[in-house]
Parts: structure tokens; C-alpha cells; sequence
């Protein structure tokens, strides 16, 4: 009987061991989950900031992945192209490239140019493109890339203002 009793008591002993160092790696498990819970919540907010800020510029922006996918675009860019809300959710290069074909005084010339920088995506392109309605845009690409790996393209778009010839002379008013 002491030899069941030594026997069950040892074997208590390796569970209750065994337990602790469960414990003991839940707890380490349970700090790593909760460090990595804040870290993610701190990178949603800083990518709300961003998207946020890219949102109050007046420069429209575009970004487009490898597949000419839409991955970001802010509001500034939806307006000047004049983008129907109901074309956003489905936005990809093939359908963006059609509504701003429809806008521009040289479509074929237009083409030209975004079968030029097609062919040398990792390139930074600039330039101006006339609108149908009178308005010109600059535009400027650059690839984007993400750890020196090329993951798209970002392209800024700034509506340019007429210029102002006939402004009145300045007068010096003595003090």
C-alpha cells in the first residue's frame, strides 16, 4: 500500500510540476498576445493618420498595386477626375483608364503615354494632361516601393490654376 501511495504521490508531484510550466508559458503566451494586440491597434491608428492625411491634401492621389488594382485613392483625386461614386467599390486601371480617356482632349496621345511608363514601371514619369472641359493637370508617378521591394505606383495629380496676368501694380503706402 505505500509503494501505491509513494507511486500516485510522485506522480501528483510531475502533474502539479507540469501544470506550473503550463502556467508559467500561458502566462509568457498571454503578454505576447497582449503586446501584440497594442501594437496592432497603435499601427491602425497610425494608418487612419496617414490615410486621413493623404484625404486633406488638394493634390489628388492614386495608388495602384502590381495588378493595377486601386489601393488608395483620396478624395481630391476622385473629384477631379470626376468619378461617379458607384465606379469606386469595382476601381481598377482598365476602368480608370477608360473614364479619364473619356475626359481628355488627346486620348490617343494619352494612351501613348501610359503605354510609355506601362513599359518602364520603375521609373518616376511626369507630366500635364488637357481636359475636355479646358482644365489641365500635372501629374507626377513614382513606383512605390516597400522594403526595397517595387509593390506599385503612386501618382499625384494637382489641377493647375490659371495664372493671373493683369494684376493691379503695388503701391509702397508710406508708414
Amino acid at each position: 500500500m505505500d509503494d501505491l501511495v509513494n507511486r500516485l504521490t510522485q506522480q501528483l508531484a510531475a502533474a502539479q510540476a507540469a501544470l506550473h510550466k503550463s502556467q508559467a508559458r500561458l502566462g509568457t503566451v498571454t503578454k505576447t498576445l497582449e503586446a501584440r494586440s497594442q501594437e496592432l491597434v497603435e499601427a491602425r491608428a497610425a494608418v487612419s493618420l496617414l490615410l486621413a492625411t493623404l484625404d486633406s491634401t488638394t493634390d489628388g492621389v492614386l495608388a495602384l498595386g502590381h495588378f493595377g488594382r486601386a489601393v488608395h485613392y483620396n478624395l481630391s483625386f476622385i473629384e477631379m477626375w470626376r468619378i461617379p461614386q458607384d465606379k469606386l467599390e469595382a476601381l481598377n486601371e482598365a476602368a480608370l483608364l477608360a473614364m479619364q480617356l473619356a475626359q481628355v482632349q488627346d486620348p490617343e496621345g494619352f494612351l501613348a503615354g501610359v503605354e510609355a511608363r506601362r513599359a518602364h514601371p520603375d521609373r518616376e514619369h511626369a507630366g500635364e494632361v488637357h481636359l475636355t472641359d479646358g482644365r489641365v493637370i500635372e501629374w507626377r508617378m513614382r513606383p512605390q516601393s516597400v522594403r526595397g521591394r517595387r509593390v506599385g505606383t503612386v501618382t499625384c495629380y494637382r489641377e493647375r490654376k490659371p495664372s493671373h496676368t493683369s494684376l493691379a501694380p503695388v503701391r509702397n503706402i508710406p508708414r
